[in-house]
């Protein structure tokens, strides 16, 4: 057995499968444009760029079909974490604004007027006798000159509050959020945006996403060709 022999066609056989893996590959992306002399071809455009569009569209079906449908998008909106997280910035959000006084959301003149309408209706309705003697100016000049102050947490239960906002907001992230990603689009929204990129940023993300896949293939290219310069060698020297 010739071992230089052997190690030569070994070596050259695994030379030539990993470049041809490699040029291969290299080829699904270049060149980025084709290169024409004339209206004859030289070299064809890569099959990605080529193909650039269907794939988009292609992603973004998969985007809609298997990582965003409605049923995932619903199954990750009511999931545990999701709700508990809704939970804590709600009490944290209300339990601060029942906290502030009245008149950081009202001026007191906008509260006079309000409560002075208010007064007035009630006391047309219920006890119309006296309807006459109390006006909406009067009540309202009173109220000023109370100077009235309260904060919400004196007027409302929070805790019910807290309770009837949460049960609102779940019923509208389970039912009408997944019908928001669908009305949005957002097949086309990933369409659009695949589509949008140049060819060399389509292939580096690309290359990011399958950089072990693509090593694999050039690896595995090498030990196909090492096997048949094996096998090359015996049928030669046989």
């Amino acid at each position: 057995m010739n071992i230089a022999l052997l190690a030569g066609s070994v070596g050259i056989g695994a030379t030539i499968g990993y470049v041809t893996n490699y040029i291969a590959i290299k080829m699904l992306f270049r060149p980025y444009k084709a290169k024409k002399i004339g209206n004859i071809t030289i070299f064809p455009q890569g099959v990605i760029p080529r193909e650039k569009e269907a794939l988009a569209n292609k992603v973004g079906e998969m985007v809609k079909t298997y990582i965003l449908s409605e049923n995932e998008v619903k199954r990750i909106v009511t999931s545990n974490e999701v709700k508990e997280e809704i939970e804590k910035f709600l009490d944290t959000k209300i339990t601060e604004l029942t906290n502030k006084d009245i008149n950081e959301f009202i001026s007191r003149e906008e509260m006079a007027e309000k409560f002075s309408k208010i007064i007035v209706k009630v006391v047309e309705e219920k006890f119309s006798m006296f309807a006459s003697l109390v006006n909406e100016e009067i009540i309202k000049n009173i109220m000023l000159q109370l100077d009235i102050s309260f904060k919400l947490n004196e007027m409302v239960n929070v805790e019910n509050l807290k309770n009837v906002l949460k049960e609102e907001i779940f019923k509208f992230i389970e039912i009408e959020v997944p019908q928001i990603f669908l009305k949005a689009n957002i097949d086309k929204i990933v369409a659009e945006k695949v589509a949008s990129f140049d060819e060399k940023t389509l292939e580096e993300m690309l290359f990011t996403l399958m950089k072990k896949h693509f090593s694999f293939i050039n690896f595995a290219g090498a030990m196909l060709g090492g096997i048949i310069g094996f096998i090359q060698y015996f049928v030669i020297t046989s």
